[in-house]
């Protein structure tokens, strides 16, 4: 008995521990496919209701047309996460204000919101990816364009005890998605 209640809490830990590894795994899994997901429907939304002709370079950008683009792949992230346990998830609006942090850019050389967090929070240090925001270049004529989708999650381990604990980090995912077939209709990229 005395050896039982000696080893017993070595083992509760080294299940919590496991427990922790299963879940930092699933949170990633969960934030790369909201990225993933929000980049697609970022392109499809653009494809469907481009800013100007389809054969015709992007005009100078507005934001009264890449606002509500952001707001929709923003959208897409926040539903996508709103199970986790730090997201700040608002069902009435279906955004997530503070947690998980979003950036998104259109890469088309006019998207006025790029770089910014997509409800204003402020960048932590921990989420290193989205320290330096996104560069809105494009080749040009006969290049695709493409959206860009970045997530920062911060991540509370269950398991805190003075001698073994993950304590709080951020899981970090940027996924991209091309806009096909947006100068060229009919060439070898369209198929």
């Amino acid at each position: 008995m005395l050896e039982f209640a000696l080893i017993m809490p070595i083992l509760i830990m080294l299940l919590v521990l496991i427990a922790d590894f299963g879940r930092i795994f699933a949170t990633g899994i969960a934030i790369e496919a909201s990225a993933r997901d929000a980049a697609e429907i970022g392109s499809n939304e653009y494809l469907g209701n481009p800013p100007a002709a389809l054969d015709l370079p992007a005009p100078m950008g507005t934001a009264a047309y890449y606002a509500p683009l952001h707001q929709r792949i923003a959208q897409v992230v926040c539903v996508e996460t709103s199970e986790l346990a730090n997201a700040q998830f608002d069902g009435v609006t279906r955004t997530c204000p503070g947690m998980p942090l979003i950036q998104i850019c259109v890469h088309d050389s006019q998207d006025t919101e790029c770089g910014r967090e997509a409800f204003g929070a402020a960048i932590p240090a921990g989420c290193d990816t989205m320290a330096t925001p996104p560069v809105n270049t494009h080749a040009g004529s006969g290049t695709p364009r493409w959206v860009e989708v970045r997530v920062c999650y911060r991540f509370t381990a269950i398991l805190q005890s003075p001698f073994l604990s993950f304590g709080e980090f951020w899981l970090q995912r940027t996924r991209t998605f091309v806009i096909p077939c947006y100068f060229a209709l009919g060439t070898a990229e369209c198929g």
